[in-house]
């Protein structure tokens, strides 16, 4: 971790108690927090996630040709030849969205449509899921908390944050598959922190296998010159992609290469999608440059991305990326991993094709661990600019706004940049590692 300041020390010192005793209390709240939550979120339908069982059951009833077909526009529902599916399913009624994984993970649900009903699928998925994010609460603390914050506060710190967060909100109400991922992620780096680098490869790349974002963060294994866990990453994402292959065949993937194509060409502007592509296009909507935005409007969808603008955008994070691994290149290992993941972990997000909020949990969870990398002040400074707009009623409030006067995408781009700009500024002025 980067080194704090000595005169921080004693105010935190000073909420400690027994280590046995501290880690025991962490535990018990991370139980109680998943108990409370799996019981609220017991048969509630998650939108998401039914995309995962409805590409799983027309595999299952050998309508794969369907999987990946999609509304006009992308976003905002279900195509057309899925209502058929619902229907004999008996979810007519309800709402999902399109299905935007690769082909393995319908063929692998298929089984479980045979015996699961969609609920009972999000019931088994809840199961595993919770208990994931509270763990990834103390995951996050094994990389990144300040070494002199007990336990406890920061595990009580990291369930604020997943009760209180609309980003976790968003999450946990869908039943995402991000969860699963962002959990992997940081076993993937806790792992790299303690030596381990076949579990660090390998969990890194299962979670590159659900969404392919996560590949982006092999970086941090050459930053980190972890050569091994690299190798390892290569081999175990090669050979499950070689199995998704096998057993789903090359045109599902034509056809999931070329459904992720047409979200190149879309842009969705809504207070949940929380990226530098639909604010470009607001503001140059604002300054009439591009299509009016209906003021009244709760979403807009831009079906004509000026070809240049993701290009663009791409080649910025880019060259942030390539600041930030200079910076990083010689700072002392752990210091290094802490930093490279919560900095690529917001690039990812802000930066990509979509930045959905849930996209946040994970540098939602390692926000803390400011206050072991920035002078006191400003870390808590940094913490309340991202943590009070990210309150469920306020981000209710702010994402009621009209454009182009305010909007929550908005605030929460600036927002994620002034962070972004302060690991760098940090990173620029901790002591280096010898050569």
């Amino acid at each position: 971790m980067p080194p704090k300041p000595a005169q921080r020390t004693p105010r935190i010192a000073a909420l400690s108690i027994d280590d046995d005793r501290d880690k025991l209390i962490s535990v018990l709240l991370l139980a109680f927090w998943t108990v409370a939550v799996l019981w609220q979120q017991w048969g509630q339908w998650a939108e998401d996630l039914s995309a995962v069982y409805i590409a799983g059951w027309l595999w299952q009833s050998g309508q794969g040709a369907l999987i990946y077909d999609t509304p006009p526009a992308f976003f905002g529902g279900i195509a057309e030849s899925w209502q058929p599916a619902m229907a004999a399913m008996g979810i007519a009624d309800e709402s999902s969205f399109a299905y935007v994984y690769p082909p393995i993970w319908a063929v692998l649900t298929a089984p479980l449509t045979e015996i699961l009903s969609p609920q009972g699928f999000f019931n088994a998925a809840a199961l595993i899921q919770i208990p994931l994010l509270a763990a990834s609460v103390w995951l996050a603390g094994r990389l990144i908390k300040p070494a002199a914050m007990p336990w406890w506060v920061w595990t009580a710190i990291g369930l604020l944050t997943l009760t209180l967060s609309v980003q976790t909100y968003l999450a946990i109400r869908h039943n995402q598959p991000t969860i699963t991922v962002g959990f992997l992620i940081l076993l993937a780096f806790e792992r790299l922190q303690y030596g381990r680098p076949l579990t660090a490869g390998g969990a890194l790349a299962v979670a590159a296998s659900v969404k392919l974002t996560p590949a982006f963060l092999v970086l941090i294994f050459l930053l980190d010159r972890q050569w091994r866990a690299a190798a390892y990453f290569t081999t175990i994402g090669a050979a499950l992609g070689l199995i998704s292959v096998g057993i789903s065949g090359w045109p599902a993937h034509q056809a999931f290469l070329q459904s992720l194509a047409l979200v190149k060409d879309v842009a969705y502007l809504i207070a949940i999608n929380t990226s530098i592509l639909p604010t470009t296009l607001a503001i140059g909507s604002a300054l009439g440059l591009l299509p009016p935005i209906d003021p009244e409007a709760t979403q807009f969808v831009f079906t004509a991305v000026p070809r240049w603008l993701s290009p663009t955008i791409a080649i910025t994070a880019l060259l942030i990326t390539i600041a930030f691994g200079q910076v990083l290149y010689r700072l002392p290992g752990d210091a290094r991993r802490a930093i490279s993941l919560f900095a690529f972990s917001i690039i990812l997000a802000l930066f990509g094709p979509l930045g959905w909020l849930h996209y946040y949990v994970l540098p939602m969870l390692l926000l803390p661990g400011l206050l072991g990398i920035l002078p006191r002040r400003t870390a808590i400074t940094l913490i309340a600019l991202v943590g009070v707009p990210s309150l469920t009623p306020v981000f209710a409030q702010i994402g009621a706004l009209p454009w182009p006067v305010a909007h929550y995408t908005w605030l929460m781009c600036t927002v994620w940049l002034i962070v972004l700009a302060a690991l760098f500024a940090a990173a620029s002025r901790m002591p280096k590692e010898p050569a």
